[in-house]
């Protein structure tokens, strides 16, 4: 323990009986670390307080109904919450029996009413006393409990499971701060699927998470040799334990179920009305449909399993035959066309019912918006460097094409963001290695891909903060270039100036010949 916490305890218990208490005693008998001590103390707080402050600690009362008084020093924390001097009454009204092995701060002596250390060394998740009263009393230990059994690696006992799987609902009654904050612990913890396992069993992913819970049998195309679900475990799995990832994971193609598609044909007269376009009963998504509008086409499209009535349109074209049919195309591909935006907006929906944002802002990883960013752009290395992997591409112009991605990736307008291009490349190598079919040689372009773009993704935030804009700004003054113009001349040649794999010289005759062609392609806009 660290001084300050041993000295502490020594004072608190030449004035009280003091017991240590919960993960301190816990962990201390697994032989792991614990930043943070419980106790409990027979005097009153405000009796506690007064010593407190005059052995010059500053103490802070915390909770309304239930208060813990804390003392902070040197990133540690000690929490006294007072009894009466029952030990068995207070151990019946913790969480777990694992929680409820006292520690005897003045002798050593292990005092548990409970058995929870013989729990402990079985690895049984048992509720203290009654579990039925045990979650009621606070739902949230239903999912401490699951991160206990995934964390320890511990068997959830019978009538404990039982309780909390009858009693999931209450969750909905806790403030969504409390739940997000225990969400996180087990979903950053080191096996995130054996959580999301143990919250599907309790029926904790239909309920609150019904938009996965979807995913679950959706068979994907043949890229894939996992089903929707599946994958997405894995995927979820691959990335570093971050919250921002862990979620981007878990989200990334929560839209498949939206968009799942057969490939088909449709012939028809098209018509606008009210809601859309359509051909007979089918309403037609597409770009650009009121140049059809009153004429017969034909349609490859992609009609959607689960709105049957939808067919996303991949070409269409007229139909003189003037035909009227529908057919599936005979082995045609199984689409998932646009699920990157449906899973943003899916993820928008399931953020707005939780509070990750404030653990998210806490871990200085980022926020909400920059997660949505994330699910969104998910497919965009795949989608770029297609032809490479497939060992197609020509490598002359690779760098520039990867300094022109992470730039695009990077850049928002006003700052170079590297941490979110590297946390979208972690996220493309844990959607790749997420249970999908591979060529030959593919891992190994991946890998080399990958190491590549992170390197560049360095290189171009370094040329970025090493531009020097003074001959510009005397070339603008010169020219008269200003507002909106002066704006987005910068950005033009920031760009160039970025993307570049040779450096460039920013004098006058540079800027002459790219203030000419910036000109040219603002007069054709």
């Amino acid at each position: 323990m660290d001084n300050f916490i041993e000295e502490l305890i020594k004072m608190v218990s030449a004035i009280s009986p003091f017991y240590l208490v919960g993960g301190t005693v816990r962990d201390q008998l697994l032989n792991q670390p614990s930043k943070d001590i419980d106790g409990i103390v027979e005097i009153s707080l405000a009796e506690l307080e007064k010593h407190l402050r005059e052995w010059d600690y500053h103490p802070i009362t915390i909770g309304a109904k239930h208060q813990t008084l804390s003392v902070f020093q040197q990133g540690e924390r000690v929490d006294f919450n007072p009894y009466d001097g029952d030990l068995i009454a207070d151990a019946l009204r913790r969480d777990f029996t694992i929680n409820a092995i006292f520690l005897d701060a003045r002798t050593g002596e292990i005092i548990d009413p409970l058995d929870g250390k013989s729990d402990l060394e079985k690895k049984v998740l048992r509720a203290c006393g009654n579990p039925q009263e045990r979650f009621k009393e606070d739902p949230i230990r239903i999912l401490r409990m699951v991160r206990f059994s995934v964390k320890y690696g511990m068997e959830i006992e019978g009538k404990t499971f039982a309780a909390a799987r009858s009693l999931l609902s209450d969750l909905k009654e806790v403030a969504s701060e409390r739940t997000s904050e225990e969400l996180s612990r087990i979903l950053t913890l080191d096996d995130p699927i054996a959580g999301l396992r143990l919250l599907d069993e309790l029926g904790f992913v239909d309920v609150f998470l019904p938009e996965l819970a979807r995913l679950k049998g959706l068979a994907q195309n043949r890229y894939h040799l996992k089903d929707a679900w599946e994958h997405t475990l894995q995927v979820t799995k691959n990335t570093p334990p971050q919250l921002i990832l862990r979620l981007a994971g878990i989200f990334h193609d929560l839209g498949k179920w939206e968009v799942a598609s057969r490939e088909c044909y449709v012939w028809g007269r098209c018509r606008a009305e009210d809601k859309g376009y359509f051909i007979g009963e089918f309403q037609i998504l597409g770009r650009q449909l009121h140049r059809y509008n009153d004429e017969f086409v034909e349609v490859h499209g992609a009609r959607l399993d689960h709105y049957p009535q939808k067919i996303q349109v991949k070409k269409i074209h007229r139909d003189p035959s003037q035909r009227s049919d529908f057919q599936w195309l005979q082995g045609g591909k199984r689409h998932f066309l646009g699920h990157e935006k449906e899973s943003g907006q899916l993820s928008q929906q399931i953020l707005s019912r939780f509070r990750f944002s404030m653990v998210l802002g806490r871990e200085g990883e980022g926020g909400e918006k920059d997660l949505i960013w994330l699910v969104e752009n998910h497919m965009s290395g795949t989608q770029s460097f297609f032809s490479e992997l497939r060992g197609e591409g020509s490598g002359i112009h690779l760098h520039h094409k990867m300094r022109s991605f992470v730039w695009d990736k990077g850049w928002d307008g006003r700052t170079y963001n590297l941490k979110r291009v590297d946390l979208l490349l972690s996220l493309w190598r844990a959607d790749f290695y997420g249970g999908k079919r591979r060529e030959i040689g593919e891992e190994e372009i991946f890998d080399r891909l990958i190491e590549e773009l992170r390197a560049v993704n360095l290189a171009v935030q370094k040329r970025n903060e090493e531009l020097d804009w003074d001959e510009l700004v005397k070339f603008a003054r010169d020219h008269n270039i200003e507002g909106r113009q002066w704006g987005d001349f910068k950005e033009t040649l920031r760009r160039s100036l970025v993307v570049s794999e040779e450096e460039i010289l920013l004098n006058q005759e540079y800027l002459e010949r790219e203030y000419k062609h910036f000109r040219g392609r603002d007069k054709k806009c």
